[in-house]
């Protein structure tokens, strides 16, 4: 991404900071670079995780792009950016049941499912509407991606049905009602820059496809590779060889669609699709030095990129960090660059080379298009979410509006103070005995050793109506010996563990009904129905 200092200088005047700004120009290369690695007869879907912004989902769709969603909130901003339903698929280790639900409504390509009860509950769900669900099995392969940096198949994950379990019990897959099942899904890994590794992953999957359909004599319609093209992000790496990426994966793409031709290839993309055409802008606020080390505090951080911050990473590496508004030329420092938060992990580059800065100065995190605020803690400090803003022909245009002070306050449910204060009303304690009424005596024998157990000053008024634990101290230790202490005063009552409540504890005279509903040897004069003896305050 090239940033020319007046259109910074005009982003920082028109939008502040911190602020992300995408490529339009860029995030089309990008595409149209892995659109030409593979062949027609491969669809490309962008992952809405690495950066689900409307108007970038509008574009990508516009240059042919099809989508690939894990929440409802991404199905519904790519049924907004225009994407048809057949051109979306939904995945995700988890589904609650509104996503599932939306998706049949819809009508998405495929719901991918990830475990055999997802499969199940979602073919229940199917005939309770009274439809047919497209489904795509995940299958967390007997095979890793030796070039991804972070796997997600071949070893324990939470990701897809295991291999051998899937192949397994396809067949009883194939006949639970109201399903359609299309195919299999299988993503291996991510941030992968040797196109060899790609080859392979393809290859296997494509291989496992095949004897899938072989062994149950299938007829299938959608085989999704996943993808996990990686991008360069730090010195020592290079780039994917997007040529190597087309000798390889061309013949082994069209042959497979000449052996399957009714057969949808998937290919999936997010990061290498997105990723380098965002950066993040943030204004230097003040420089200073501690402890022999020179720190550039900014205004976005962790909480604005995640990613660039190392978050979850076990070795921190930089971004790489440019001067936006620098002079060339310029003697080089070294920096390290951190954000406003209270944390110390809040440091967007360590020991960062770059020219001498000034407050005031701007400057860009890079290859920020993947996995920027939509990775990132937002909301931490309630800061909120930065700006987004597209650059296209020289213009900028307003993607995301920053979430102000006042929006994030008034997120929240204001409760009364009153409210959450107040003792709760006492409610009707149900007894194992209906129609029970607590005799004045239990009521005064209760009293007696309340005194004892709480220590009660002799002035302490105590009521039928005192409240246990508000007017008389009671607490959980003193509970547990208060119970003790009536199964060895009060004839023949014993706790039951099944029917005791806290709301037995509110007054003396709800714990009291308890007691008698509880002895075994309960007074004639309580189930006589005689008249309650009230007992006066003491």
């Amino acid at each position: 991404m090239k940033l020319s200092k007046e259109l910074v200088l005009q982003a920082k005047a028109t939008f502040g900071t911190p602020t992300y700004l995408y490529d339009e120009a860029v995030l089309r290369s990008s595409f149209n670079e892995l659109r030409d690695a593979l062949p027609d007869c491969v669809d490309i879907f962008y992952a809405l995780k690495v950066n689900p912004n409307l108007s970038l989902v509008k574009l990508i769709r516009s240059y042919g792009g099809n989508t690939e969603v894990c929440s409802l909130g991404e199905l519904e901003i790519a049924l907004k950016a225009g994407v048809a339903p057949q051109d979306i698929i939904f995945l995700g280790p988890y589904k609650k049941p509104e996503e599932h639900r939306r998706a049949l409504e819809v009508g998405v390509y495929a719901i991918v499912v990830e475990s055999e009860t997802e499969l199940r509950a979602l073919s229940a769900l199917a005939g309770s509407l009274g439809c047919t669900a497209p489904v795509a099995i995940r299958i967390n392969p007997n095979f890793s991606a030796s070039g991804s940096p972070w796997k997600m198949g071949g070893r324990p994950t939470h990701f897809g049905i295991e291999e051998d379990t899937a192949v397994a019990n396809f067949g009883q897959y194939l006949a639970l009602p109201n399903l359609h099942i299309k195919g299999i899904h299988v993503y291996n890994g991510t941030k992968i820059l040797d196109a060899q590794s790609v080859y392979d992953n393809a290859s296997y999957i494509l291989d496992l496809y095949r004897n899938l359909t072989l062994r149950y004599d299938l007829d299938l319609s959608m085989v999704d590779v996943g993808g996990g093209l990686g991008i360069k992000y730090y010195e020592n790496e290079k780039e994917l060889d997007t040529r190597q990426l087309k000798q390889l994966l061309a013949p082994l793409f069209d042959s497979f669609h000449r052996q399957f031709p009714r057969t949808r290839i998937i290919v999936e993309s997010g990061r290498f699709v997105a990723g380098k055409c965002g950066a993040l802008l943030v204004t230097v606020d003040n420089i200073k030095h501690n402890h022999g080390k020179t720190f550039a505090v900014t205004d976005g951080g962790t909480n604005c990129h995640g990613a660039a911050a190392g978050s979850g990473q076990v070795l921190k590496r930089n971004f790489r960090i440019v001067h936006a508004t620098g002079s060339n030329g310029a003697p080089l420092r070294e920096y390290h660059i951190s954000g406003p938060l209270c944390s110390p992990d809040d440091l967007l580059g360590r020991d960062v080379r770059i020219e001498t800065l000034s407050e005031g100065d701007l400057l860009a995190v890079t290859a920020s298009g993947a996995y920027g605020p939509t990775a990132s803690p937002t909301l931490f400090h309630s800061h909120g979410h930065p700006a987004e803003v597209i650059v296209s022909h020289g213009r900028l245009f307003l993607a995301r509006a920053r979430q102000t002070a006042l929006e994030i306050r008034d997120s929240h449910a204001d409760v009364a103070l009153d409210d959450m204060l107040a003792a709760p009303a006492s409610a009707p304690v149900a007894s194992s005995a209906p129609g029970v009424t607590a005799s004045g005596a239990t009521q005064a024998q209760l009293i007696e050793i309340l005194r004892v157990v709480l220590k009660l000053p002799a002035s302490t008024e105590v009521r039928a109506d005192s409240h246990l634990r508000d007017h008389l101290g009671l607490d959980s230790l003193t509970s547990m010996e208060l119970l003790v202490s009536l199964e060895d005063e009060i004839e023949g009552f014993f706790v039951n563990p099944d029917t005791i409540a806290p709301g037995h504890f509110n007054t003396v005279t709800t714990l009291a009904q308890y007691i008698d509903a509880n002895r075994q040897n309960a007074p004639e004069t309580a189930s006589q129905g005689q008249p309650e003896v009230q007992y006066e305050p003491v």
